[in-house]
């Protein structure tokens, strides 16, 4: 029988690691009047035409590791029964969170992509936003970790009386003292009964 609960743990951390990690990817790359600018969440470095490297700093990345960190340890009070009451709704709240922070990540490139859509073409190049393997991995991160909340919210199936093994009584042959229930009833109490 598959034990639903840990799949769904091992869903939980699968989709935790992978935002942590697209996090500290590179998210998208913009092009413009030969500057480059390529994204992580953490930071944003551009490259000018003089050979000179700029960086940005910005927290972008805080909600996506508060959400990954929240699904993990969700998925740990899952993995528990003394705790799996408490686990479920972390789960799906760190879950929901995480494709929420990654939903708007996603709508903000697709607003930025838009604006750059207008700036004028003065060199022949017109300017470019290219979506990189970080977004894909926090994309990922976000379906894998609600899938994972998800199967957590299920409880755990109880196995059903045919899939549990027939008790099988032996009595040897020499045991002829001990009744087949394996209280003697006196003679007169059996009298009595009947």
């Amino acid at each position: 029988m598959i034990d639903r609960r840990r799949i769904a743990v091992l869903l939980l951390v699968l989709g935790a690691a992978l935002a942590v990690a697209g996090s500290l990817q590179d998210t998208y790359r913009t092009a413009h009047r030969e500057v480059t600018w390529t994204s992580t969440l953490w930071i944003a470095k551009s490259s000018l035409p003089d050979g000179r490297e700029d960086d940005a700093y910005f927290a972008v990345g805080w909600p996506v590791v508060v959400a990954a960190v929240l699904m993990a340890v969700a998925g740990l009070l899952v993995l528990r029964e003394q705790t799996e009451f408490v686990g479920r709704p972390v789960a799906m709240g760190a879950a929901g969170a995480l494709a929420g922070a990654v939903f708007v990540y996603l709508m903000l490139l697709r607003s930025q992509a838009e604006d750059m859509s207008k700036w004028p073409v003065d060199t022949g190049h017109p300017p470019s936003l290219t979506v990189l393997g970080g977004t894909y991995m926090l994309g990922l991160a976000a379906v894998i970790g609600l899938a994972g909340a998800a199967l957590a919210q299920r409880k755990q199936e109880e196995p059903s009386p045919e899939d549990e093994e027939d008790v099988v009584v032996h009595q040897l042959d020499s045991d002829d003292d001990t009744p087949p229930f394996g209280i003697e009833i006196p003679l007169e109490e059996q009298q009595e009964t009947r």
